[in-house]
């Protein structure tokens, strides 16, 4: 196998991947919070003598979109949205947190938490617990909560030098070694949830690019396998006299 079957590989390797994230991200569509993956790639050049330059993909992995999605109105007491940059931080009983789904509600405990059951954390790293059942609960743009004109607790939002160094997990939440900072630009929203930032239209369009795209370097392989077969039986055949 020479060097145009590798490099042709090495493409296909990628674009199935790169199938993967996009469908990913279609599935994803509707999912409250979720920031679409893009595939990171480098071109590695390949000097072959009598030949032009040839490109080895290299699948780098994916980074994240970070854009911000639409604000829906939902009217829920406890649903939350960020207009801004921020995050919340949530605890999963194993590590911290951080997310712009807001989709919450309470616990058999009065805690705020998420659709997993994840605690919802204020600026001292405390679980946030409401009183009651809630009812008239009101929450301001700088997470403060408040009842029956008494502040009752406030809702952590953080803010983040680089979000690229955000790294996802699952469940639209991501963990990073970075300090968090107090949020300068970022307002909580009540009654209101972040939709995700994945265009189906551009994601289908993109879809269907690959799988043409993967077809294409299919049928290379097979012509530059059939023009080595073919060369090989010339190669191999007697010559005419001997």
């Amino acid at each position: 196998m020479d060097n145009p079957i590798y490099i042709a590989l090495s493409r296909q390797t990628a674009l199935r991947r790169q199938m993967s994230v996009v469908a990913n991200n279609v599935a994803n569509m509707n999912t409250t919070g979720f920031k679409r993956e893009m595939m990171v790639y480098q071109a590695y050049s390949e000097k072959v003598p009598f030949t032009t330059k040839m490109d080895f993909v290299i699948d780098q992995g994916t980074a994240t979109d970070h854009k911000a999605g639409g604000l829906m109105v939902t009217n829920n007491t406890f649903d939350l949205a960020i207009n801004g940059p921020g995050y919340f931080q949530v605890d999963d009983g194993e590590a911290i947190q951080y997310t712009r789904n807001g989709t919450f509600t309470l616990d058999g405990n009065n805690r705020l938490v998420t659709q997993q059951g994840y605690v919802v954390m204020d600026p001292q790293g405390n679980p946030i617990v409401v009183p009651g059942t809630g009812s008239g609960l009101t929450i301001s743009e700088d997470g403060s909560i408040q009842m029956n004109d008494q502040q009752v607790g406030r809702v952590a939002v953080y803010e983040f030098d680089d979000q690229r160094a955000l790294k996802k997990t699952r469940h639209s939440m991501f963990q990073t070694d970075q300090t968090p900072n107090p949020p300068e630009r970022s307002r909580v929203m009540q009654g209101m949830v972040e939709s995700s930032n994945v265009s189906g239209v551009a994601e289908m369009t993109q879809l269907i690019e690959v799988s043409r795209a993967y077809e294409s370097v299919k049928n290379i392989i097979d012509r530059e396998d059939k023009r080595q077969e073919a060369m090989i039986q010339k190669l191999a055949r007697p010559m005419q006299g001997f």
